[in-house]
């Protein structure tokens, strides 16, 4: 007992020591034990992109970017509980837009890639919650236009900013029932048909706009657009086979104008 009160003390005072560089997705016994080393990865992923001029990728995100831990080229930006909709929205709940901007300043825009990863909680529970909440009368579409609107906000202003950006699609859908104190969550089959239609119109969105999308849907979604097992980390989380995929598609965008050479 007294050793894990210890280890929840150090916890503590590391978490509030992080709190300017973003919310992190680790236990308190993986902040000791994982954080530390993740620090000495990101630390010589940077000496390596500033001596050889290497292009590093920027995965700012909610929990949704944990399989590129330790994966190069990739450095993570953590943000918790963040939803594509409020991304752009000052003093949300998560803070997702003073922790997007605190990250900026470190990514250079000549030599790195800027990947988001925003959206799955959209699908899986505001959407539908929202649809609930107005008595059904703005319909799914409409909220899912509304939803993709909002995060094209963000995402047209980081590439005016001068970002090279490119986005992760939704994952898809889990085909299990979640137990939630929200109110309304809609069926596996619902939440697959809203997965897959806001994945098509971000996609769409950012073809539009001359935005790398990288579908993940079209490698892990089964054909009713749930989540393969092969690629599940966990009921909603896609595991590390995604990283080659999400590597290649962004170097096949950027190859031109970037060095990813290893």
């Amino acid at each position: 007992m007294a050793v894990k009160t210890f280890f929840k003390k150090i916890d503590i005072r590391l978490r509030e020591a992080l709190q300017k560089r973003g919310s992190i997705y680790f236990s308190y016994i993986e902040v000791i034990f994982k954080y530390p080393w993740l620090c000495l990865y990101n630390t010589g992923l940077i000496l390596e992109a500033r001596l050889f001029n290497r292009a590093i990728i920027h995965v700012i995100g909610d929990s949704h970017l944990r399989p590129f831990v330790f994966r190069s080229p990739f450095l993570l930006h953590h943000i918790s509980q963040a939803t594509a909709y409020n991304l752009n929205k000052d003093n949300s709940f998560s803070q997702s837009k003073k922790y997007l901007n605190s990250f900026l300043p470190a990514i250079n825009k000549q030599r790195d890639v800027l990947l988001l990863v925003f959206g799955e909680i959209d699908a899986r529970v505001h959407i539908y919650l929202q649809y609930e909440k107005n008595n059904k009368e703005i319909s799914i579409d409409r909220l899912i236009n509304a939803t993709v609107e909002r995060y094209g906000e963000t995402i047209r202003k980081l590439k005016a900013d001068g970002f090279a950006v490119c986005v992760h699609g939704l994952p898809p859908a889990a085909r299990k029932d979640f137990e939630s104190k929200l109110p309304f969550l809609g069926s596996p089959e619902q939440r697959s048909e809203i997965s897959r239609e806001f994945n098509r119109k971000l996609g769409e969105f950012c073809r539009r706009g001359g935005v790398a999308f990288i579908d993940m849907q079209s490698i892990a979604a089964d054909e009713n657009g749930f989540m393969k097992k092969e690629y599940a980390a966990d009921e909603v989380h896609l595991n590390r086979k995604i990283v080659s995929f999400a590597r290649g598609r962004i170097i096949e965008a950027f190859g031109g104008i970037k060095n990813f050479d290893r």
